[in-house]
Formats: C-alpha cells, sequence, structure tokens
C-alpha cells in the first residue's frame, strides 16, 4: 500500500467569514484607524476586502495579486506580485486584507507594494494569522500556532481544494462512503456526500480518476 497522506483540514463555512471580518472591523475602528481605501489580495482576500467595505463605508476597493508558485496551501511556495495596484492612493489611509497569513509572504509583498504608492497610511489584516508566519498583520480575528497547521479550505475556493485533496483518499480503490470515511480519517473533516459526488465527476472530466465498478481509483 502506498503512503497514506494525513493532515489537519477545515471547512470555513460563510456564517464563519461574517463573524471573522466583524471582528476585524470591530479592533480597526478600536484603534482609530479609518481607511479611505481597502485593497483586498486576490484571489483569498477578495470576498473579505468586500466585507470589510461594507462594514467600515469604504466606497473605495481595489485589488492586487500574488501567487505561490505550487499547490494551494503549500507552506514552502515564493510569493510573486503578479497584479500591481494602478491606482493613486497618494495621501490617502490603505487597508489591505488577506484571508490568511500562513508564510506572510504574499500579504508582506502587498503591503510594500501598496505603501510605495505614497498613501498616507497603511494597515494590514488578516481574518486568521498562523503564528509560525514571518509577518505579522496589523489586525487579525485569531491565530492559531504553527505546531497546529491547518489547511483552511475558504468558501470561495472549496471546489479547488476538494479537487486537490480528493486524490490523495485514492492510495486505493474506494466507493463514494470508503471517501468519505477516508476524508474523516486523514483529514478530519466530513465533505457532504454531494460535494464529494460533485468532485468526483469533475476529476472525472479532467481525466484524474475513473470509475469501474462503483470504485473511484486514480488514472
Amino acid at each position: 500500500m502506498a503512503d497514506v497522506e494525513s493532515f489537519k483540514c477545515k471547512l470555513v463555512s460563510y456564517d464563519e467569514i461574517t463573524k471573522w471580518c466583524s471582528d476585524v472591523a470591530d479592533k480597526i475602528r478600536d484603534i482609530g484607524y479609518m481607511p479611505e481605501v481597502v485593497v483586498g489580495l486576490t484571489r483569498g482576500g477578495w470576498v473579505p476586502a468586500r466585507i470589510l467595505c461594507d462594514e467600515l463605508f469604504v466606497k473605495k476597493l481595489y485589488a492586487v495579486k500574488t501567487e505561490h508558485w505550487g499547490v494551494t496551501a503549500n507552506p514552502d511556495g515564493n510569493a510573486l506580485l503578479t497584479q500591481e495596484l494602478i491606482t493613486d492612493v497618494t495621501g490617502e489611509r490603505v487597508l489591505v486584507i488577506d484571508d490568511i497569513t500562513d508564510t506572510g509572504a504574499s500579504l508582506k509583498l502587498a503591503v510594500d507594494h501598496v505603501k510605495q504608492k505614497n498613501p498616507a497610511e497603511v494597515m494590514s489584516a488578516s481574518l486568521i494569522h498562523i503564528e509560525r508566519s514571518e509577518y505579522v498583520p496589523d489586525v487579525y480575528s485569531y491565530s492559531i500556532s504553527g505546531n497546529d497547521w491547518t489547511w483552511f479550505i475558504f468558501p470561495w475556493n472549496v471546489h479547488e481544494d476538494m479537487r486537490t485533496i480528493l486524490p490523495k483518499t485514492l492510495y486505493e480503490p474506494k466507493n463514494n462512503k470508503e471517501i468519505q470515511n477516508a476524508f474523516i480519517e486523514q483529514f478530519q473533516i466530513e465533505p457532504s456526500a454531494t460535494l464529494i459526488s460533485k468532485t468526483l465527476r469533475d476529476l472525472e472530466r479532467l481525466g484524474k480518476v475513473k470509475e469501474n465498478n462503483g470504485l473511484w481509483e486514480l488514472q
């Protein structure tokens, strides 16, 4: 039998996202910061950025894009700025937001880039901060120990992450229920039967898995 890969995951709900964003907004208000511009890191920080605009009465919402080479949630990837901020923010107070600081490389890169645009002030924020991160945002909702590293599956990339993680359960052929049980054992989450079925069909269309007599296996 092949080596069985396992690590802790968490399926994040939109209710949790709303709660974390409200918490970040409260902390920003508590320290008296009044951003005039919100910059979201795409893709992960884009939804939190829009929610924080609503919370903080900000009309100006812009994006920068950073990418990590490698698979999603790769903790050793290097950040690269692939979309610059082209809007003039001279003299304005800016909030830069991402969903999570894992290595912190993406958020630091974005903040450093925005600072080159001559804003009056820049504040950084994330919903979740992993304590091993080399960069600590000014504001975050909560933190977790680096020893408790978790793959957070956010609702805006749940299908992408499921397509990455599900094949790791197929170290031997399995039916749908066995795949669901493998998620519990390997990743400490229990995706719905509907989500597993959709992911399998997506992977089948991509030529990565095939079904044989009710059992799914890697291509």
